[in-house]
């Protein structure tokens, strides 16, 4: 896919909407610091630059002494829409490393929604499943925080029209989880996942056929997702029909 501004931006935009639930955004003034109880760089990051060249080393000072106020070390987010040009030359300078590199996708216009697998039975969460969704997408082996703050997101979550919950099921028994954040004409994918045991068994596509087919039926023309640069659900989302849309690279400080 060619890259395309506009659609990165939505992207962008539907991915802030929903780290919003788990974080709180400050206005820099030519960026965005997101800040978290939660011990994520990720969450606790700067982010969405538009300042001046002449602008970026102060702001950088300000971002970063916000985030070690919050006992976090300096984490930078940068995707092709970041201004100035160079924030990587600045950041390296600086020790900031560049850690991990992650692809956004879009769903192209011609992909077909791949077939529901019969065995697997597809349910709208609600509030009693709640637990459920957590302990798929956060099991008991993961941190006591993260748990917490999980079930919390999706509580403050369900109460809001535009996300929608789906648990997979086999023979009756949750088997995975898709969390779907319509905005407008733009559908996000997010929390993808299948208990190890159940995993190979037609989960993940028949939550995203699902999904799909619920973006479409609500008229969004952009259906979206983000995942690790090379792995297996890079490959499983290409070959349900999605496309590299942009790169985004995470930077942190080591030491």
């Amino acid at each position: 896919m060619e890259f395309d501004p506009a659609l990165s931006l939505r992207i962008l935009n539907n991915e802030r909407l929903r780290r919003a639930h788990w974080g709180e955004y400050i206005d820099l003034r030519g960026a965005l610091a997101l800040t978290s109880d939660a011990p994520l760089d990720e969450l606790n990051c700067i982010e969405t630059f538009s300042a001046k060249r002449d602008q970026l080393a102060g702001l950088l000072d300000i971002g970063f002494s916000l985030l070690r106020a919050y006992d976090r070390m300096p984490a930078v987010h940068l995707t092709p829409l970041d201004r100035p040009k160079g924030i990587e030359k600045v950041l390296r300078a600086r020790g900031l490393v560049c850690e991990r590199r992650t692809v956004a996708m879009a769903l192209r216009d011609d992909a077909v929604i791949p077939r529901t697998g019969a065995q697997v039975e597809i349910r709208i969460a609600g509030a009693d499943d709640v637990l459920t969704f957590r302990d798929i997408v956060a099991p008991a082996s993961t941190a006591s925080w993260l748990r917490t703050m999980t079930r919390r997101v999706i509580l403050d979550s369900l109460s809001e029209p535009w996300h929608t919950f789906y648990i997979g099921c086999i023979d009756g028994q949750p088997a995975g989880t898709l969390h779907l954040l319509v905005e407008g004409s733009t559908a996000g994918i997010y929390a993808v996942a299948t208990l190890r045991s159940q995993r190979r068994r037609g989960v993940q596509t028949s939550l995203l056929a699902r999904a799909i087919a619920d973006a479409r039926a609500a008229g969004c023309d952009l259906i979206c997702l983000r995942t690790a640069a090379e792995g297996d659900a890079r490959r499983l989302f290409e070959h349900v029909g999605f496309e590299v849309a942009h790169e985004q690279t995470f930077w942190v400080a080591r030491g």
